[in-house]
């Protein structure tokens, strides 16, 4: 299989289905096809290599556009049983799930992409790498209710009579129309919730109200604790993340690799535990290849790194102190 159709089919970049089709055939015909496409988007997405024929671990050619994946999903698809395979395969996934009748789109996001959907009610929700979204195919009820796992960022369409919930593993947010971020997942012990116009409640899951979010406002909810901090911030440090950067003012080092993490599917591991609370200040573009975003950092203080590649597991990264 050509590795620049495969390149373009990773990048969602082929509209042709019958070109669908083709990739999706190879990548079923063999586990060997599989494996070797997985490997593929490993090395696509941790150093940003393009040409995969000519690539070995002492001599790589860099991307001239780095990895950047994003792809827009309706509630209603013309080819759905191509394009449902498709993102199992190559991207997110998409299914419809039957519950009282009514019909739910749930999409995924793995580590390393992103995604923007259209809601139907003309909502937009970006959502972040290694996140999920669950919504019905039509809002017949009062409540317009989805389900969120992960980071999304969320326009909500204005309509007086149909409030719009947000419902997170910890807590509910109760919204008319606005636009705000929501950062809830699964594993973390944190959500944080920003809110860019208009207003937002927090709810918790007995429908008790936490607090009420007026614009430029961020609340943090600890879980375990049941409390919340809430505070006026510059918003750009929480949403900045849309649009494929992100903003830090002393942020833990053990903070911003959580977050490279998710985005590059990769594990960071500390070889010295004081290194996790190196403060850095600064921009991170998200479709730099990882390398070149350790780089940048390890300029600004006084630790290395060294990269073990793997082609069906996530990659490790170290970090340690120079000596």
């Amino acid at each position: 299989m050509d590795k620049g159709k495969l390149y373009q089919y990773t990048l969602n970049q082929i509209s042709d289905k019958k070109e669908i089709e083709k990739i999706l055939n190879w990548l079923e015909e063999s586990p060997d096809n599989l494996e070797e496409y997985e490997t593929l988007k490993n090395l696509w997405a941790i150093t940003g290599f393009a040409n995969y024929d000519s690539y070995n671990m002492n001599n790589s050619k860099k991307l001239d556009k780095p990895l950047s994946l994003k792809f827009r999903i309706n509630a209603v698809l013309k080819y759905a049983a191509i394009f449902i395979l498709a993102f199992l395969i190559g991207g997110g996934a998409f299914w419809y799930i039957t519950k009282e009748e009514i019909a739910y789109n749930e999409v995924i996001v793995p580590d390393g992409e992103s995604a923007e959907v259209v809601l139907p009610d003309n909502s937009h929700v970006w959502l972040n790498s290694g996140s999920r979204i669950v919504y019905p195919n039509s809002f017949k009820k009062k409540i317009r209710d989805v389900e969120l796992h992960g980071e999304a960022y969320f326009e909500v369409t204005h309509n007086p009579n149909k409030v719009f919930h947000v419902n997170t593993k910890d807590i509910t947010i109760e919204v008319l129309g606005t636009s705000f971020n929501v950062e809830a997942y699964d594993q973390n012990d944190r959500i944080n919730v920003t809110l860019v116009e208009g207003k937002i409640l927090l709810e918790n899951p007995s429908g008790e109200l936490i607090t009420e979010l007026s614009p430029k406002e961020n609340v943090e909810y600890l879980i375990n604790e049941g409390r919340f901090k809430k505070e006026e911030v510059q918003i750009d440090y929480f949403v900045s993340w849309k649009n494929g950067y992100l903003l830090f003012k002393d942020e833990k080092l053990s903070n911003i690799a959580s977050k490279l993490e998710i985005w590059y599917n990769l594990e960071i591991v500390f070889e010295e535990d004081l290194m996790r609370d190196i403060e850095f200040t600064g921009t991170i573009l998200k479709n730099k290849p990882i390398d070149q975003i350790l780089d940048v950092l390890k300029y600004t203080s006084n630790f290395d790194y060294s990269i073990e590649m793997k082609n069906n597991a996530p990659s490790i990264i170290y970090l340690k102190t120079m000596k």
